[in-house]
């Protein structure tokens, strides 16, 4: 796990031996002290799944930055060793525009990236991690089948599994986000 805020937290949580999760060996790199407890060469040479969860703070105009996802992914491209045998799949679960994780594909052709996003609240992201109603995966098959494995593995054949290209899952994600963001609106808007 990259970034141990509440979304990498609760994927820490969900592969964890405490919801029934044995023999996942998890580990965790993030630059607030204390919060991480590998390097991050450890995590990206010793791990078969890398969850890139890291913020993507908003600007002065309202877009989003994407300075720490681009920082993260050049970290990873200085220390991941492209001769080894077996390369670690990486799921960006950071919320990203439309068109973010191609290019980053693009830029790294080496890497196996697919994108994940999270559909979490900050206040029950455990719970919520363990109970998704539907998991969706962006990029190359071959990639996506790899992460609908771990995650069919992990919590059973019930949960959808929806593997789709890049620009698809990111567009899901921001649909998700708008129709929370239109729903408190109008409820604040009744309350008043």
């Amino acid at each position: 796990i990259i970034g141990n805020g509440f979304v990498g937290s609760s994927v820490a949580f969900g592969f964890s031996p405490q919801t029934g999760c044995d023999g996942v060996d998890i580990k965790i790199y993030d630059k607030q002290a204390g919060k991480s407890t590998h390097t991050l060469d450890e995590v990206v040479n010793d791990s078969d799944y890398i969850f890139v969860s890291v913020p993507t703070p908003m600007k002065q105009d309202g877009s989003i930055s994407l300075d720490i996802v681009d920082e993260v992914f050049k970290e990873i491209d200085s220390v991941i060793d492209y001769e080894a045998e077996e390369q670690p799949t990486i799921l960006l679960r950071s919320t990203v525009t439309p068109g973010t994780t191609a290019k980053i594909q693009e830029e790294y052709p080496r890497m196996y990236v697919v994108f994940n996003p999270e559909f979490l609240t900050e206040r029950s992201a455990k719970f919520d991690f363990i109970n998704q109603a539907r998991f969706i995966l962006g990029g190359d098959s071959k990639n996506t089948k790899m992460v609908a494995d771990l995650y069919r593995w992990r919590f059973g054949k019930t949960t959808p599994i929806i593997e789709t290209n890049f620009e698809t899952s990111e567009i899901i994600k921001y649909m998700n986000n708008c129709y929370l963001a239109t729903k408190v609106s109008f409820l604040n808007e009744m309350y008043k």
